[in-house]
């Protein structure tokens, strides 16, 4: 390739960024993003093992993202599910996905290599957005190996 047509595909892909001025700070990984807000919101899960329901099963919210903490916990019930407020989960509008990372994990006590684990963002930020503080995932079962 000649030094010309180089040099214009290098000047064609350069960001503009005006002579004098530093580029924008735009919060984390090029996205800009909103103000934090916080939430307790109700999860309702279902575990199975083998098609069929898992009593005793350990499910928690994990927040892989902003605080790398457990914001609630919850046991399932003979019919295999649990109920339980996850406290503190944070809301920033165009992060969802990329700093917030939310994930719902079901352990076994009795033994810990049987667990299995969910992406939340979605159901999270729905509960949100309707106003219902409720992500109600028990119509998609967590099966446990």
């Amino acid at each position: 390739m000649s030094r010309l047509v180089v040099l214009l595909l290098l000047t064609a892909c350069a960001p503009e960024v005006e002579t004098g001025e530093a580029p924008e700070d735009t919060g984390h990984a090029g996205t800009e993003c909103g103000d934090p807000e916080v939430f307790d919101i109700e999860i309702v899960a279902k575990v199975e093992a083998n098609g069929k329901a898992a009593p005793g099963i350990e499910v928690a919210l994990d927040d892989r993202g902003q605080t790398g903490e457990i914001l609630g916990t919850g046991t399932t019930g003979p019919n295999g599910t649990t109920t339980f407020t996850a406290v503190g989960v944070t809301s920033l509008d165009g992060c969802w996905g990329i700093v917030l990372d939310y994930w719902l994990v079901a352990t076994d006590p009795d033994d810990a290599s049987r667990t299995v684990e969910d992406d939340m963002n979605t159901e999270l930020y729905n509960a949100i957005e309707d106003g219902s503080m409720q992500a109600d995932v028990s119509d998609r079962p967590l099966e446990l190996p």
